[in-house]
């Protein structure tokens, strides 16, 4: 599956998609947990250079954002909208100039219909 952002292919693709469960804001009378409404997902990248990181980077600006990705019920492609809360590169420390080796995207306010 090919994931895109804002209808244009990525260059890199993710390794992996992680989604993350709607949070616990607390519980009801029955002791019923009360969710948040909206669901996470990290992408996690490898082989990233500094040129893609500064386009995810650029992402962070406070806008939705048009995503496909695969549904974390039944992992068909599915459009979704999401802000970029964070994008961290990883590196590559074991020479005297650290090389980018790849980055971790965390993806917020994302609505999950099954």
């Amino acid at each position: 599956m090919k994931i895109s952002v804002d209808g244009l292919l990525l260059t890199v693709q993710p390794d992996q998609v992680n989604w993350q469960e709607p949070e616990i804001l607390g519980r009801d009378g029955n002791a019923a947990p009360i969710f948040t409404p909206y669901w996470k997902c990290a992408l996690s990248l490898s082989r990233v250079t500094s040129i893609t990181h500064a386009d995810w980077f650029a992402l962070k600006d406070g806008e939705l954002h048009t995503f496909i990705l695969p549904h974390p019920a039944t992992g068909v492609a599915t459009t979704f909208t999401a802000y970029v809360d964070s994008v961290v590169g990883r590196f590559d420390t074991r020479n005297n100039c650290p090389v980018m080796i790849g980055a971790d995207v965390l993806l917020s306010k994302i609505t999950v219909t099954v």
